[in-house]
């Protein structure tokens, strides 16, 4: 059994994360991908997202905006070797003492982590999420999430992405912890941008790669 603990800032994507790897098993899709196979959902467990009035996506898609309080969870098994394996997305938000006491216990209990990150903002800023946790693995895994808002065309994408990997990979390093992979992804379903499935795809694939190693 493996315990991946998906970590990083707040709004970097790790709950839409989540979600389209359900979405994933849910539909078979999991299958498809590279070294997919099958695998059923023994249980979901998204309450810890909180309703936020008045956010900024409520005034402008209509839609609720949420925060992660409690961490939440995704309970998958391998339907050929009988596996189970839990991921966890904590909360971003720190400054509150029941997020930050989330993160502190994912860190602890995940045998895996990943560190998420966005391409919406200022990478060093989310860097400020990981100088409070203590409890961290020599080796970890990295997620560029949200290439979709990337502006530019490939050439510019691939360098911006190139240039995040560095200094993600810098920045743990002073840490003394290595990046064992990196992992590029879109974590939801974007009309009109290019390779979105080969990104959504790169979800499930990170997911499987790493409860297989």
């Amino acid at each position: 059994m493996v315990n991946i603990g998906l970590l990083g800032d707040i709004s970097v994507g790790k709950t839409s994360l989540l979600r389209l790897f359900v979405r994933y098993l849910n539909k078979g899709d999991i299958e498809n991908v590279e070294g997919g196979k099958k695998c059923t959902v023994v249980k979901t467990d998204f309450s810890g997202e909180a309703t936020l009035p008045g956010g900024e996506k409520e005034d402008k898609l209509n839609q609720k905006e949420t925060k992660t309080i409690h961490p939440n969870r995704v309970v998958f098994r391998e339907d050929d070797t009988n596996k189970a394996h839990t991921i966890f997305g904590p909360g971003g938000d720190v400054n509150r003492a029941v997020v930050k006491m989330g993160v502190i216990t994912i860190s602890r209990i995940a045998t895996q982590i990943i560190a998420v990150f966005s391409c919406d903002r200022e990478i060093k800023t989310q860097f400020e999420f990981f100088n409070d946790i203590r409890f961290f693995p020599d080796q970890i895994y990295a997620c560029i999430n949200k290439i979709d808002l990337i502006e530019g065309n490939k050439t510019q994408v691939k360098k911006t992405v190139e240039d995040m990997k560095k200094e993600i990979e810098a920045f743990f390093k002073s840490k003394k912890i290595a990046v064992k992979d990196f992992f590029v992804t879109c974590g939801e379903t974007v009309e009109g941008f290019e390779d979105i499935e080969s990104y959504n795809d790169q979800v499930a694939q990170m997911i499987l790669q790493i409860t297989s190693e």
